[in-house]
C-alpha cells in the first residue's frame, strides 16, 4: 500500500517526522518497508496484513495515525443524495448469495474528459494512471474510502436490465483493458439482456466502459463474497486494486458513504443530474456490532495492568466506541471487583474485530509491545507429558543418524488429491475432507506419508542414481472433525533393493533410542526399491533415555591371528587339540 504524506494530512494532524511515524505504524502493525521523499512529498510504502482490509485506504491509515497520535479524524463532507421525480429505467437482478449488496445510482448529462490537476497528482503519487475524470473518480474514491466502484455507460446497457448471476464455465469476455479472458465455473459477472459486461470485484467489460462519447452512467459500489472472487481472480491470473479488498473482506457497511462521495465528485467534475433514486439491494442489514471486553481478563492475558482509564482512552482513539460496565447488577459483582467490563461498538469496516482476543491484542498494540515491562517466565513445569511431547532435540538425532546414511529430509504437503487416493487404493469415506479446497488436488489430509514421498521418488529416480528419502511429520485419521487425530509418523523410501541395509539402518535408530521389538513399524519392499514407515508418536512412547554403563573389561581379551606351516597329511583336529 502507497500512501503520501500529504494526502494523509487533510485527515488527520501529524506531529510525527516521516521517520518516527514510519517506526510507529510498523510498532501498531502496518509495516513501513519503505520511506521515499520526491519534492513535493514524503510516500510511505506499507505492508498490510490480510486481515486489516479497512487499511488499504487513505482513511484507514489516517485512522491508525490518530490512534497514535491521539487525535480525532477528519472524515470528507458526505452530502446525502437528492431524490429524482422521474428515474430512468433499470432493472437489478442480483442474489444476495453471491452479492451481499448491491448499491448504486444512475447519473445523466455528464461529460467525460480530463481529470483536473490535483485529481491527476494524487492517483499519479498512488502509482494509478489516470484515463478519464469519472474512472480517476471511482479510483479516488477506492484508495481513500476502501470500497472499490465502478463505473458503466448506462446507454450500453442492453434492455436496460443488469443481472448479477455466475457463469458456467467456457463464457467469453473482454475486459475494459482490451483483453480477451475465457471465464472459469462460478466467476459472479453482471449481464445485460444479450451479454456479459462486467467481472465482478475484479475488471469490468469493454463493452460497457466509460468513454469520451459516455453521457450517462450507472455507479455502483458492491459488496462481494471474498472466496468467490479469489477463486476467479487465481483461475484467471487475474489481480487488481479491486480484487485485493474484496478477497480481504470489503466494509459492507461503507458502500453508500462511498456512492455519496463518488456521487458528490462527479457531479463536481463532470457535471450532470441524479437521474435515480439510490439502488441498495440486500437481505441484511450491515451494522456495527457489541463486543464485551473483561478487565481482569486483558490483565490475565497481557500479563500487565494497564490502567482502565488508559483501556478506554486506548478503544476511543479506534473508534471503537467504549462504555464502561462497572458491574451494577448482581450478576456481574464479581466483575465490579476485577475492574468491569467494556463494552465496545465494532465498526463495519473492523471485520477482523470478533471475539474478546482482538479487543486485547487492540489494546496492546496502541499501548506499545515496547513499553511492556521486561519480566522473567512464570509458571510451573509440567510433570505429565502430553501424549506426543515434541522433543526437537529427540527429532534431531533420529534425522542426523538417517542424513549419516545417505538420506535427504523432504518436507510435503499435508493435502492430497482424489487421482492420489484412487492410486493408492484409500476410501475417500473414511479420511478427512477440507470444506473448502483450493483445488480438487489439495482436498484432503494425508492419511501416510508414502504418497508424498512416493511422487518426489517418481519426480527424482530419472536424475539421480541413489535416492534416499524421508520424512517426520503429521498424517490424520478419523472420518470427521469429532474422530479426527494427528499422528506423527516417519517414513523413507530408497531405491536400494537390500532389505537387510534399510533394516540394519532401523534397527541402528531403535538401539540408539533403546526401543524394543513392537508393531507400530513396517517395511514395505516396492518394485523400484523399499518403502518404511513408522509411528513416531508410539514409538517415542518407549523412547528409554536412561544408559546402562557397562564397564570396560578388567582384562580385555587379545585376538591374534597364527598361521601354522605344516606337512599336507596333518589334520586341523590334530592342531587344535
Amino acid at each position: 500500500m502507497i500512501v503520501p504524506l500529504s494526502w494523509l494530512k487533510e485527515y488527520v494532524d501529524i506531529t510525527l517526522t516521516p521517520k518516527e511515524l514510519g517506526e510507529k505504524l510498523t510498532e501498531v502493525g502496518l509495516g513501513c518497508e519503505k520511506i521515499i521523499k520526491t519534492k513535493d512529498d514524503v510516500i510511505f510504502e506499507l505492508e498490510i496484513t490480510p486481515n486489516r482490509p479497512d487499511c488499504l485506504s487513505i482513511i484507514g491509515v489516517a485512522r491508525e495515525i490518530a490512534a497514535i497520535e491521539n487525535k480525532k479524524i477528519k472524515f470528507p463532507q458526505l452530502p446525502n443524495i437528492l431524490k429524482t421525480q422521474k428515474p430512468l429505467p433499470l432493472i437489478v437482478k442480483t442474489d444476495s448469495k453471491i452479492n451481499p449488496r448491491f448499491t448504486g445510482i444512475i447519473i445523466s448529462g455528464i461529460k467525460v474528459g480530463e481529470s483536473p490537476k490535483w485529481l491527476k497528482e494524487k492517483l499519479e503519487k498512488m502509482n494509478q494512471r489516470p484515463i478519464n475524470n469519472i474512472v480517476d473518480i471511482t479510483n479516488y474514491v477506492m484508495l481513500e474510502l476502501g470500497n472499490p466502484i465502478h463505473a458503466f455507460d448506462y446507454d450500453k446497457i442492453i434492455g436496460n436490465i443488469m443481472t448479477v448471476s455466475q457463469t458456467k464455465g467456457g463464457e467469453k469476455f473482454e475486459s475494459v483493458d482490451g483483453i480477451a479472458y475465457r471465464l472459469p465455473k462460478d466467476a459472479v459477472v453482471i449481464s445485460d439482456k444479450e451479454k456479459i459486461i462486467d467481472l465482478c470485484g475484479i475488471k469490468g467489460g469493454k463493452n460497457s466502459g466509460t468513454y469520451k462519447e459516455t453521457k450517462t452512467i450507472f455507479i455502483r459500489v458492491p459488496v462481494e463474497i471474498p472466496n468467490l472472487i479469489r477463486k476467479s481472480s487465481q483461475a484467471l491470473g487475474l489481480r487488481s486494486d479491486a480484487s485485493s479488498i474484496f478477497e480481504r473482506g470489503v466494509n459492507a457497511g461503507g458502500t453508500i458513504d462511498a456512492l455519496k462521495r463518488t456521487t458528490d465528485l462527479v457531479l463536481e467534475l463532470a457535471g450532470g443530474k441524479i437521474a435515480s433514486n439510490p439502488y441498495d439491494l440486500k437481505e441484511i442489514n450491515f451494522k456495527p456490532w457489541k463486543l464485551k471486553l473483561r478487565k481482569d481478563r486483558l490483565n490475565q492475558i497481557l500479563g500487565i495492568n494497564i490502567p482502565l482509564k488508559k483501556t478506554i482512552d486506548i478503544l476511543e482513539s479506534l473508534n471503537l466506541s467504549p462504555v464502561h460496565l462497572p458491574g451494577e447488577q448482581r450478576r456481574h459483582l464479581d466483575d465490579a471487583r476485577k475492574g468491569g467490563r467494556i463494552e465496545c461498538t465494532i465498526p463495519t469496516y473492523r471485520n477482523d474485530l470478533k471475539i474478546e482476543e482482538d479487543l486485547i491484542e487492540e489494546v496492546a498494540r496502541i499501548y506499545g509491545y515496547n513499553n511492556f515491562p521486561k519480566t522473567m517466565p512464570k509458571g510451573v513445569i509440567p510433570t505429565v507429558q502430553v501424549p506426543y511431547f515434541k522433543d526437537y532435540a529427540l527429532d534431531e538425532k533420529v534425522k542426523n543418524i538417517l542424513k549419516a546414511s545417505g538420506f535427504s529430509e523432504i518436507y510435503t504437503y499435508s493435502l492430497i488429491g482424489d487421482k492420489d487416493l484412487t492410486e493408492n487404493n484409500i476410501d475417500p469415506e473414511k479420511i478427512l475432507r477440507v470444506d473448502n479446497p483450493v483445488s480438487r488436488d489439495f482436498e484432503y489430509l494425508r492419511p501416510t506419508l508414502k504418497i508424498n514421498l512416493l511422487k518426489a521418488f517418481i519426480q527424482n529416480k530419472s536424475n539421480f542414481e541413489k535416492i534416499n528419502l524421508f520424512e517426520l511429520g503429521k498424517v490424520y485419521s478419523g472420518k470427521s472433525l469429532d474422530e479426527a487425530k494427528e499422528i506423527y509418523y516417519l517414513s523413507g523410501i530408497t531405491n536400494n533393493k537390500n532389505f537387510f541395509e534399510v533394516k540394519g539402518l532401523l534397527e541402528k535408530i531403535f538401539e540408539d533410542l533403546g526401543i524394543k521389538e513392537n508393531s507400530t513399524k513396517y517395511i514395505e519392499i516396492l518394485n523400484d526399491g523399499i518403502f518404511f514407515e513408522i509411528n513416531y508418536s508410539e514409538l517415542i512412547k518407549d523412547f528409554n533415555p536412561n544408559k546402562t554403563f557397562k564397564p570396560l573389561p578388567k582384562y580385555p581379551p587379545i585376538v591374534e591371528d597364527l598361521s601354522i606351516i605344516t606337512e599336507g597329511d596333518v589334520k586341523t583336529s590334530d592342531l587344535i587339540s
